[in-house]
């Protein structure tokens, strides 16, 4: 096998394996068919399954064997069936070619039939006007959520967390990564080209706000089922039908899931986002976390404000500058349940004239204590003394 160098891929080439649709092959199969031709192995680089398992081929760094005569300047994807490829292969193909451009922008997608002069119909479909119609523009996570890094490294900082079903907009592309704006907050920053999907335009259905801290999304109406994914507070979903207490929500691969009616609710003013910030205690601090599984304090306020309808910054900074836009300064002397507390870099909600609850690193989690001590330690840890905010109705 001969290597090839990343910088001459121009072209990503979608194949069918042309066999019946009823025929679930697996990549194993593949490589028998294609040693049986006496080749050095499978020729594709990956295989996309009936059932929308995407398994490798040939590593990208060695030469395929799926189009003669450009095998030293393309990568190859090939779909198992002839005719009638299934939802699920065709999301997995997406994202597996959201992968390939981002980290090789310089290649283009095409099918075989259009790769080279041929008389194959290969993959039996127009590969060319199915990825035009892919909005790229618009992306959402493809799981519970998604990691935004402050570089297109996997190394880099962790600026925030995306959650299911909220909308980023594309801005850039590099390494493998994209650089995204996300309309919830105008946060930038990079994500996995491969852990988000194309935004479905034009569908309308019943959203909601995951309303629990967290919830398992099923694969069946049933506690008993399987597990698709982990859902946080505040994860963005589209209620497509109601039975009893499950309600059924659509997903990226475009099939179903359900969870439980009590965990999903419209972002009202009638919500109590302290109640909210409050359901939270002991989740562990993550700076740059923003789910069920770690979060920042101004994550906690940003995530407990949304569920009564109320939309903030993301950062402590820009939080209290806002906030200072619709509220007034009260004394520390006379707070009360709603009021927050900002030092420099940090912020905290008043669950009372004596209590307070914030994410922190002093506990390691989210925490409920006396507000007269908080006052003095974070004085002295953040340098600066506290500014209280009382947001005041429209």
């Amino acid at each position: 096998m001969q290597p090839l160098q990343p910088d001459a891929i121009k072209m990503l080439v979608v194949h069918c394996s042309d066999t019946p649709d009823d025929r679930a092959l697996r990549a194993i199969d593949i490589q028998r068919m294609h040693l049986g031709f006496g080749w050095d192995g499978i020729g594709y680089h990956y295989v996309i399954g009936r059932d929308g398992r995407c398994e490798a081929g040939r590593p990208e760094y060695w030469q395929g064997a799926h189009v003669r005569g450009i095998n030293n300047q393309s990568l190859g994807v090939c779909l198992i069936g002839r005719n009638k490829f299934t939802r699920e292969q065709m999301h997995q193909l997406e994202l597996l070619l959201r992968d390939w451009t981002a980290r090789y922008p310089h290649a283009r997608v095409l099918g075989h039939r259009d790769a080279t002069d041929t008389d194959k119909t290969c993959p039996n479909f127009d590969a060319v006007a199915w990825w035009q119609t892919r909005n790229f523009t618009r992306v959402t996570p493809v799981t519970g959520s998604v990691a935004m890094l402050s570089q297109p490294d996997d190394k880099s900082d962790l600026e925030t967390e995306i959650l299911f079903g909220e909308t980023l907009e594309v801005l850039d592309q590099r390494n493998g990564y994209l650089k995204v704006r996300l309309t919830t907050d105008g946060y930038e920053g990079w994500i996995q080209a491969k852990a988000v999907t194309s935004v479905e335009s034009g569908k309308v259905m019943n959203h909601c706000l995951i309303s629990a801290p967290s919830v398992i999304v099923n694969a069946a109406p049933d506690v008993k089922s399987h597990c698709l994914m982990k859902l946080s507070l505040g994860a963005q979903i589209g209620i497509e039908d109601q039975q009893n207490e499950w309600v059924t929500i659509a997903l990226p691969s475009g099939g179903t899931g359900y969870l439980p009616a009590y965990a999903c609710a419209k972002a009202s003013p009638t919500h109590d986002f302290v109640s909210v910030a409050e359901n939270l205690v002991g989740c562990a601090y993550h700076f740059g976390g923003r789910t069920h599984e770690g979060l920042d304090c101004s994550a906690l306020l940003q995530l407990s404000l949304q569920a009564a309808g109320i939309a903030c910054p993301r950062n402590t900074g820009d939080q209290q500058i806002w906030a200072a836009g619709r509220g007034i300064t009260v004394d520390t002397n006379k707070l009360q349940r709603g009021d927050l507390l900002f030092w420099p870099g940090h912020v905290a909600i008043c669950q009372s004239a004596e209590m307070m609850l914030h994410a922190n690193a002093h506990h390691h989690a989210v925490a409920s204590e006396g507000i007269v001590p908080a006052l003095r330690r974070l004085a002295d840890a953040t340098g600066g003394v506290a500014t209280t905010i009382r947001l005041v109705s429209d």
